[in-house]
């Protein structure tokens, strides 16, 4: 299958979800950094297969644009959470035929309040038979690659030695594993003993580690045996994260890349949701100068910039003291 992410050879790095930030034009700014993986931002499973009953163009809802993606962005894998099998099931058949990501991935570990009180994300973890349920329902209607993002567990690190083989019975080609359970949160330092554990036992199916990774250091300390690196909070004001040579540079050589960078991830903000982009993109401005020595006096020129202009000016303003 083209574009079949599975097939990667090489440990992968990849962009893991966040609400609110890994939209388009930051998973296309990561790819231009060295990633070798995307996939979207949480898609409401619930949402997709309400709208592919109806005749009315699903292109012009809040759905769509969340799980919309260029082709610059494959391969990318587009990321379902809900609860119900059948829904999953018409989501990834729609997903499939109209979207053609290189896969689909199933939510089982998103800890936000307003997911886990609609019995969505992390609350699968307690609920195994019916993740299960709703892998088989996936697995039946599309021929995508599958995997499912989770963690440990709900309250114990052992919870996923009992899961996942079950996940993996039911047909996931893929798990992608945040080291803390739902308890933690993200609070805690993440444990990855039990995904080195879970590789060990699986070597047909790949296993994807997640959680903490800041640097090229720890990408090295904790790839082990297993199959790549998922990278989140760590990506956030450091997409170079995913360049391997980006910390070996001078710092004037580090600036003149992140700029260019800055500068293409407006653009891509801009023409992608127009002032909005703008507008959502001043998070990752204060992100992208966390701990520069004028952050405060930047700040104040990161919220007030409303177009390509503005950030234009910005950052010939900014220099390597």
């Amino acid at each position: 299958m083209k574009n079949c992410w599975i097939d990667i050879k090489k440990p992968i790095l990849m962009l893991s979800p966040m609400a609110g930030y890994t939209d388009s034009a930051f998973r296309i700014i990561c790819k231009q950094q060295g990633a070798d993986l995307l996939i979207t931002e949480l898609i409401s499973a619930d949402a997709i297969a309400h709208w592919a009953k109806k005749t009315a163009d699903i292109k012009n809802t809040p759905t769509y644009k969340l799980m919309e993606f260029q082709k610059a962005e494959m391969p990318i894998i587009v990321q379902l959470f809900g609860k119900h099998p059948e829904k999953f099931a018409i989501a990834a058949k729609w997903i499939e035929e109209n979207l053609k990501p290189a896969g689909i991935d199933i939510n089982m570990g998103c800890p936000a309040k307003k997911v886990v009180k609609s019995d969505h994300g992390a609350t699968l973890l307690r609920d195994q038979e019916r993740g299960v349920e709703v892998v088989r329902a996936v697995r039946a209607a599309t021929k995508l690659p599958l995997s499912v993002k989770t963690r440990l567990g709900w309250e114990s690190d052992d919870e996923i030695l009992e899961f996942a083989p079950k996940l993996i019975a039911a047909g996931v080609d893929a798990l992608i594993i945040h080291g803390r359970t739902y308890k933690d949160g993200f609070s805690n330092t993440a444990r990855w003993d039990n995904i080195y554990k879970l590789k060990a036992q699986n070597s047909n199916v790949k296993i994807i580690g997640n959680g903490d990774i800041k640097d090229q250091k720890d990408i090295e300390e904790k790839l082990n045996n297993l199959d790549g690196i998922a990278i989140g909070r760590g990506t956030v004001g450091n997409p170079f994260i995913f360049n391997k040579l980006f910390e070996k540079l001078s710092d004037s050589e580090k600036l003149a890349i992140k700029k260019q960078a800055i500068l293409e991830h407006a653009k891509l903000s801009c023409e992608l949701k127009g002032e909005k982009g703008i507008i959502e993109l001043r998070k990752h401005l204060l992100a992208y100068f966390k701990g520069h020595p004028r952050a405060k006096e930047l700040r104040k020129m990161f919220v007030a910039v409303k177009n390509i202009e503005d950030v234009k000016s910005m950052l010939a303003a900014i220099d390597t003291e």
